[in-house]
C-alpha cells in the first residue's frame, strides 16, 4: 500500500516537458513514465521498503513537497514499526527463557550468600543442591506472565483440589500415606510439601534437636540411628519425624541419609492445621506416632541394656581377677611358716592378759 501510494505522487508531480525534470516527480525524474508496469511497481516497492526499514539508500529520493512530506510520515511509520518489532522478539525471546532466568536469579543470590559469609565447603555444596532442587522442581510451573500460587487460590476448594491432584500426581504416587486419604485432604497436604534434597551422609535430623518437621521419603534410603548405632532403615514411600511432631519435645533419635534422598517436608505448623481440620487422619498418625515412640523406647532400653550388661560383665571380670589375685597373695602367707604362727599366738597372749588387767583395774 505504501509502495501503490508512492507511485501515486510520482505519477501526479509532474509530466510537463518544458518544466524542470528536478521539480518533476520521481517517476518522471528517473525516466520510469516509459517502463513497463512491472518496473513501476519493483521501483515503488524499493522505495517503500529501504524507508519503512530505515535503511534509506537514497538512490530514489524524494524531491517534490508532496514527496517529502509522504516520505517524513513513512519515516515515522517505519521507525515505530521496527521498534515495535524489536520490542516484541525481546519480549518472546525472554519468555522462552523465562524458566532458567528464574533458576539463575535465584543461585546468584545463593553463590553471593555463600562468599559473604564465607562458609564451609561442605556446607557450600549442601546449599546449592538444596536450592537446584527446590528450583528444578517447580521449574514446571514458572512463568513471568501468572502466579501460580496466586491462581490456585482463588479458585474454589473443589476445582483446586482437583489442580493440585494433578499437578502434584508424580509425588502422590509415591507416598502411600496419600493413596486412601479424601481428595481435599491430599491437596492440602501437597500444597504445604517443601522439596528436600540430601547427599550421601548427610543428617536429615539430629538427635536431640527440636522437632518442626515431618518428612516423606520420596526417592533413596535414610537409616535411624541412637547414637552411631544404625538401629532401622527407612526406604521410599515411608514418613518419620512425626512423634516429635505430634508428642511434642526434642528428637529422639538421628535420621541420616545413607543414599542421594529426595523429600517432601511438612512443617509442624501446617501438620497441626491438617490434623486439627481431618480428625481421622490425626487419629490415624497419633496412633502410629505411639505405637513407634513405645517401639523405639524399647529399642532403645534394649541398647542401653546390652551397653550395661557388657559394661558390667567387664567389671565382673576384673572383680574376679582382683579376687583371684589377692587370693593368690594370701595363699602366699599360708599357715604353714612356723615363725609366723608362733607371732600370732604371742600376739593372742599378751592381747588376753590385757583384757583381763582392765577387767580388775575396773
Amino acid at each position: 500500500m505504501v509502495g501503490c501510494f508512492w507511485f501515486l505522487i510520482g505519477i501526479t508531480g509532474g509530466g510537463d516537458d518544458n518544466a524542470d525534470i528536478l521539480n518533476q516527480g520521481w517517476v518522471y525524474r528517473y525516466h520510469l513514465d516509459s517502463s513497463p508496469r512491472y518496473v513501476q511497481y519493483i521501483s515503488a516497492m524499493y522505495w517503500a521498503f529501504s524507508t519503512l526499514t530505515t535503511v534509506g539508500y537514497g538512490d530514489i529520493s524524494a524531491r517534490t513537497p508532496q514527496e517529502q512530506t509522504f516520505s517524513m510520515l513513512m519515516m515515522l511509520v517505519g521507525v515505530t514499526w521496527y521498534a515495535f518489532i524489536v520490542s516484541s522478539m525481546s519480549t518472546i525471546m525472554a519468555s522462552f527463557d523465562a524458566k532458567n532466568k528464574a533458576v539463575r536469579d535465584k543461585m546468584l543470590c545463593v553463590n553471593e550468600f555463600i562468599r559473604t559469609t564465607k562458609l564451609p565447603r561442605e556446607l557450600a555444596v549442601q546449599i546449592r543442591g538444596f536450592f537446584e532442587f527446590k528450583a528444578k522442581s517447580k521449574h514446571a510451573y514458572v512463568s513471568n506472565n501468572y502466579d501460580v500460587d496466586e491462581l490456585l487460590d482463588e479458585l474454589g476448594s473443589g476445582l483446586r483440589a482437583d489442580i493440585l491432584m494433578h499437578l502434584e500426581k508424580n509425588v502422590i504416587e509415591q507416598i502411600p500415606f496419600l493413596q486412601d486419604k479424601v481428595p481435599q485432604f491430599v491437596a492440602d497436604c501437597v500444597s504445604m510439601f517443601a522439596p528436600m534434597v540430601f547427599n550421601e551422609g548427610d543428617f536429615i535430623v539430629k538427635e536431640g534437636t527440636q522437632a518442626d518437621e515431618m518428612y516423606f521419603l520420596v526417592k533413596g534410603t535414610a537409616g535411624v540411628f541412637y547414637g552411631s548405632k544404625l538401629a532401622a532403615v527407612i526406604n521410599e514411600g515411608s514418613y518419620f519425624g512425626e512423634i516429635g511432631c505430634i508428642m511434642g519435645g526434642i528428637r529422639r533419635a538421628s535420621v541420616k541419609a545413607l543414599t542421594p534422598t529426595e523429600l517432601q517436608a511438612l512443617s509442624r505448623r501446617n501438620l497441626n492445621i491438617l490434623l486439627a481440620e481431618y480428625p481421622e487422619v490425626a487419629d490415624e498418625l497419633k496412633q502410629v506416632a505411639r505405637d513407634r515412640a513405645s517401639i523405639a523406647s524399647k529399642g532403645k532400653s534394649r541398647t542401653n541394656e546390652n551397653e550395661a550388661d557388657s559394661g558390667s560383665g567387664s567389671v565382673h571380670d576384673r572383680d574376679e581377677n582382683a579376687a583371684q589375685t589377692n587370693s593368690a597373695d594370701e595363699s602366699s602367707t599360708s599357715p604353714g611358716n612356723p615363725l609366723e604362727t608362733e607371732i600370732d599366738r604371742m600376739v593372742a597372749s599378751i592381747s588376753t592378759k590385757l583384757r583381763k588387767e582392765l577387767k580388775k583395774t575396773l
